[in-house]
């Protein structure tokens, strides 16, 4: 074959070699950019979580996370922003892969007592009056100990029976119209174990004329740096001067 006749067909060769490559690099570029156009960024679960779980606390610990998904696989009422859904609950159980819909959180207030225990933990209301219940001074999420009195012949044994128990709910005494009636009883719901609900149980069961008043206490603990001691029981009252305290 003549060189030149050569150099013609390998110029047309490479000629359309170019055009194809150009038409393919065209044709990827453009499903880019539509791929790109209807990409959506939603919060998906990357763990279970569960039902009753805070949203800023599901983030916290990586269990939510913002993903791109295409617009085809885009779940109806999906969240995109976790500032639309900062302080509300997962109300419905999530799990690996699963877009977070606004169906699926609501306000804690929805949600029941059940949705804020979990485990062994147990919810637990504990009937007192404003002084020994704190009544007037405890907020939500706030920690107490839990303290119990048994009568024994002529003593009392007073006993930690709780440490650091998580308040879930405060109920003040209702208004008693300015009377000034001290007597009246709030309530304080508390997440505890299941073997400190018994504890519990017991000391309102021993509670005298039905005034739990009188033998449980709470004690507010620190928010945070609280620490526990080795505790020995005392039995009041005791022996004068110290009334069965331990001597100091």
């Amino acid at each position: 074959m003549p060189t030149f006749s050569r150099n013609i067909i390998i110029s047309i060769v490479l000629a359309i070699a170019a055009a194809v490559a150009l038409l393919a690099y065209t044709a990827q570029v453009r499903s880019n950019a539509n791929s790109g156009a209807n990409a959506i960024t939603v919060i998906v679960a990357t763990h279970q979580v569960q039902a009753g779980t805070t949203v800023d606390d599901a983030r916290s610990k990586g269990y939510l996370a913002l993903q791109t998904v295409r617009q085809s696989d885009l779940a109806d009422g999906a969240v995109t922003s976790f500032a639309a859904v900062s302080g509300q609950v997962v109300t419905q159980n999530l799990y690996n892969g699963d877009q977070l819909t606004v169906n699926r959180v609501g306000a804690p207030k929805t949600q029941t007592a059940a949705y804020k225990v979990t485990g062994n933990f147990r919810a637990v209301r504990v009937p007192l009056d404003p002084n020994s219940g704190l009544l007037n001074d405890l907020r939500v999420n706030d920690h107490v100990d839990v303290m119990t009195s048994y009568r024994k012949n002529d003593k009392i044994w007073t006993y930690l029976a709780v440490p650091n128990a998580l308040v879930l709910e405060v109920d003040p005494p209702a208004n008693d119209g300015g009377l000034g009636n001290s007597n009246h009883e709030g309530s304080v719901m508390l997440s505890v174990t299941e073997q400190q609900s018994l504890f519990i149980a017991n000391a309102l069961a021993n509670s005298s004329g039905s005034q739990s008043s009188s033998n449980i206490w709470l004690a507010l603990v620190g928010a945070s740096g609280a620490t526990y001691q080795p505790i020995t029981v005392p039995a009041l009252p005791g022996p004068f001067p110290n009334h069965g305290l331990p001597a100091k």
